[in-house]
């Protein structure tokens, strides 16, 4: 017997922290090794790539939209509503993984929950944001570029451009100054 993609749910997999990665490797392993394929068809692990400087240099990474989990889209239950063994012991034995939302009787997503997540990956993608998150009237000190050492309030944010409008006092006037967000540090002197 065939099964035909509406068989298919999504759930959602809980990992120990900062064990996503090392999971969703061991499960794919495992999947391939177990021909497990008709069983758990996708699994997705949302990130966003996010740019911070650090020691004078920058650096991307990975950030995790959902820290500690994943969410596959597989075939847990028989046409009878029963729990199919094999990919239940399949997936409790993955290291890193501790279970699936809902335990013994695993609760799927709905529609519009995984369109979230899914929306979330495709607004993520190809996008490079800031690690930092700053704020409207914050103070940051400039550490790089002519300004550099030089104190002021941001008056406007542009986190798609990576882009501040930054207000220093330069000869005694209040003179913007448009900078990246990797140029600044938060102020924390008061």
């Amino acid at each position: 017997m065939s099964n035909s993609p509406s068989d298919y749910r999504w759930y959602t997999l809980q990992t120990l922290s900062n064990n996503e990665s090392k999971a969703k490797r061991l499960l794919e392993k495992a999947i391939k090794d177990e021909e497990m394929g008709d069983y758990v068809a996708e699994i997705l692990m949302p990130v966003k790539t996010v740019k911070e400087f650090r020691n004078g240099k920058k650096r991307e990474s990975e950030m995790k939209l959902y820290p500690s989990y994943l969410f596959v889209r597989a075939r847990f239950f028989d046409e009878d509503g029963n729990l199919l063994e094999a990919p239940w012991n399949l997936l409790r034995g993955i290291d890193g993984i501790i279970g699936l939302i809902g335990g013994q009787t695993p609760v799927p997503l709905r529609e519009d929950e995984i369109r979230t997540i899914q929306q979330q990956m495709a607004d993520a993608a190809d996008k490079v944001v800031p690690k930092i998150e700053y704020h409207l009237g914050e103070r940051v000190k400039i550490t790089d570029g002519p300004f550099a050492n030089l104190a002021g309030n941001i008056d406007k944010i542009e986190p798609d451009r990576g882009i501040l409008q930054v207000s220093v006092d330069i000869f005694g006037r209040s003179t913007p100054v448009e900078l990246q967000f990797w140029q600044v540090e938060r102020d924390d002197r008061d």
